[in-house]
């Protein structure tokens, strides 16, 4: 299954940050879907203030802006795109490498 990354940006004050959640899905709106599914399952609703609150699964559009609250950070969405990455066969996972990298080093470890 396809890997799609959901970037979007957290502000808290005049601090912010960039971030980004990996989702494999089907396609892209699947893969927002199952973000804003994630993002609304690790929230209690007092956390979310009003006038920020969560989309509506059944109305997301990748190319929407979405503004939510998560305590006192606000986060936008800022967009989705599909990735080619693996977990890396030489790091146990901890890393990771584009899936073509990985195809040809996978060939080159020796199960021994």
């Amino acid at each position: 299954m396809p890997t799609y990354r959901v970037y979007y940006k957290g502000y808290y004050h005049e601090h912010s940050e960039s971030n980004h959640t990996d989702v494999e899905a089907r396609n892209e709106l699947s893969a927002l879907r199952k973000f804003f599914k994630q993002r609304r399952s690790e929230l209690r609703e007092a956390e979310l203030l009003d006038g920020a609150q969560l989309p509506g699964l059944a109305s997301l559009d990748i190319n929407s802006e979405y503004r939510w609250w998560e305590g006192e950070w606000l986060h936008v969405y800022r967009g989705i795109e599909r990735i080619d990455v693996a977990r890396c066969p030489m790091c146990g996972g901890s890393g990771e490498i584009t899936g073509a990298t990985a195809q040809k080093d996978a060939r080159r470890v020796v199960i021994g």
